[in-house]
């Protein structure tokens, strides 16, 4: 059975396909600029470049350390922490434990 996909993981999947083509469509556009004689200097084509990617490096750095937490012991995925402790006074309501 497939897993569902999360809105988090989503949202960076959608975000990394915003990021790629933000990416080669700037290189395309240098170089239709160059190609055409453009004998200036390119900085709007970095910074575009450069600020897409800075607000991924952001997001994704936010969701591996979401994904930090949700998997660990102490972290908020309920299934992960029933299944892993030996149940110290924690009501897991019928949780079996699958050896």
């Amino acid at each position: 059975m497939r897993r569902k996909w999360t809105f988090s993981k989503l949202l960076l999947l959608l975000e990394s396909a915003v990021v790629l083509y933000t990416t080669y469509e700037g290189f395309a556009l240098a170089r239709l600029a160059v190609g055409y004689g453009y004998l200036g200097t390119l900085p709007w084509v970095a910074a575009t470049v450069s600020a897409a990617w800075g607000a991924y490096g952001a997001s994704a750095g936010f969701y591996y350390n979401k994904a930090k937490a949700e998997n660990t012991t102490g972290g908020i995925v309920f299934e992960a922490a029933c299944g892993r402790q030996a149940r110290g006074g924690q009501d897991c309501d019928g949780w079996e434990e699958r050896t």
